[in-house]
């Protein structure tokens, strides 16, 4: 069956080719729309023979040929995701790229909340299979960007995190910070957003600590507290208290101390731990001069 589809596909695209060849009474414009239709029906046939690739490589020529036509936006970007979704199995290089053809269209056409989708996407490949931060950063960014001008602040705000995280990972802080900051401001009358608040002044105030500068990270503890009354019981600001006070007095056994009670509650994820031990290295510093 397998073997079956892959010489169906390749039939198919010799169909297309032959279609492109041929003179239309219709115009040019039809026969690029009918020979793309070929090759994703040929892109389809590959992707039962499991001939990722191939698939991909199918899809792109549909997306080419629509471009050639006169529904060269919706269609082609619809065949360039198509593509993309091919490559990812084994080429993820190639399905950024992809992405990024589909992106220009879809912008081109106005259609911005599918733009800022495909870059999400590009974004999550590069954070993982391709372990690019600073690819990740941008199209997240962008990301952002493009749900807000589709008017979807909600979104939006999911890939601003996402920046911010990425920001504090590659030690741009400021950037962590503003992001961070931004969000929570956003969130701090919506009943249903609120409850993240802690979370958001957390991972802020942590990247406050990163930049050395204690006055102005004192001024951001006392300013969150000021946005959300109730912040000043949570073992969140309990935590930044606590590693503010160690910092300023070089007291890394307050340190320790202050995390561990914090960690014994609620788990230390991945990412706040890495922003911690590079904290307590300026604790340590200060307590060996």
């Amino acid at each position: 069956m397998v073997g079956g589809s892959e010489q169906q596909a390749k039939d198919l695209i010799a169909q297309a080719q032959k279609k492109l060849n041929s003179w239309s009474f219709f115009g040019p414009s039809n026969k690029y729309e009918d020979a793309a239709e070929i090759y994703e029906k040929a892109g389809n046939m590959f992707k039962l023979a499991q001939q990722w690739t191939q698939a991909g490589d199918a899809f792109t020529e549909a997306a080419k040929l629509y471009q050639r036509g006169s529904s060269a936006k919706f269609e082609g970007s619809r065949a360039y995701e198509s593509a993309a979704k091919c490559y990812k199995r084994q080429d993820p290089s190639g399905a950024v790229k992809a992405l990024k053809e589909a992106i220009a269209l879809d912008q081109d056409g106005g259609n911005f909340r599918a733009a800022a989708r495909h870059y999400q996407e590009v974004a999550e490949l590069y954070e993982g299979e391709l372990d690019n931060a600073k690819g990740a950063y941008e199209a997240y960014s962008q990301a952002s960007d493009l749900f807000l001008a589709d008017d979807s602040p909600a979104l939006a705000n999911k890939c601003m995190l996402k920046v911010a995280q990425i920001a504090a990972e590659l030690e741009m802080y400021e950037v962590a910070i503003e992001k961070f900051e931004k969000v929570a401001a956003a969130s701090v009358d919506d009943a249903l957003l609120k409850w993240s608040l802690k979370e958001y002044f957390l991972k802020a105030g942590l990247c406050h600590l990163c930049t050395g500068d204690m006055v102005r990270t004192h001024q951001a503890l006392n300013s969150y507290c000021s946005m959300d009354m109730s912040f000043e019981t949570t073992r969140e600001y309990i935590l930044l208290k606590g590693v503010a006070e160690s910092v300023d007095n070089g007291d890394l056994d307050q340190f320790t101390h202050v995390v561990k009670d914090y960690d014994k509650l609620t788990r230390l994820d991945s990412w706040k731990t890495a922003i911690l031990l590079k904290i307590k290295r300026t604790v340590d510093s200060d307590d060996l001069r």
